[in-house]
């Protein structure tokens, strides 16, 4: 997976699937080099993120990425996936498109739900707020 940081222009896959004219912007695309912003988060914006997981991941690719950050218990899960809702959701090949309040798209790689429930990743506020709304972008 390719390393971005929180809120520089989208440039994962440019063209695809944002609308000309939409500002877009990335969250949580972590590498294991990466020194990143940890807190709690609420757990209403987990749960919300984990049903927009299921039930919204858009730009779906080929293959899985794996988790590269460090996993204090040893080797990191691969494939990485949760549960939601009594479904086995698989993580890593997907992102996740929100609208933040002021319009702008928010782009997180699915993985981001296991970055901030296994590593405490903290996206930005933007993104908790626009995720807990489930304010998704349409898919196109």
């Amino acid at each position: 997976m390719s390393r971005f940081e929180d809120l520089s222009p989208y440039a994962y896959t440019p063209g695809i699937g944002v609308p000309p004219g939409v500002e877009a912007f990335t969250v949580g695309w972590l590498e294991k080099q990466d020194d990143f912003p940890r807190g709690e988060v609420p757990v209403a914006f987990v749960e919300s993120l984990g049903v927009l997981c299921r039930d919204d991941s858009q730009n779906a690719m080929r293959g899985l990425f794996p988790c590269t950050l460090p996993h204090p218990e040893g080797k990191p899960p691969y494939p990485v996936a949760i549960e939601v809702g009594g479904r086995r959701v698989t993580l890593g090949a997907a992102e996740i498109r929100v609208v933040a309040e002021d319009g702008r798209w928010l782009i997180a790689p699915n993985l981001v739900h296991h970055y901030i429930t296994a590593h405490s990743y903290l996206p930005p506020t933007e993104f908790i707020e626009a995720v807990t709304a489930r304010r998704t972008a349409p898919m196109m």
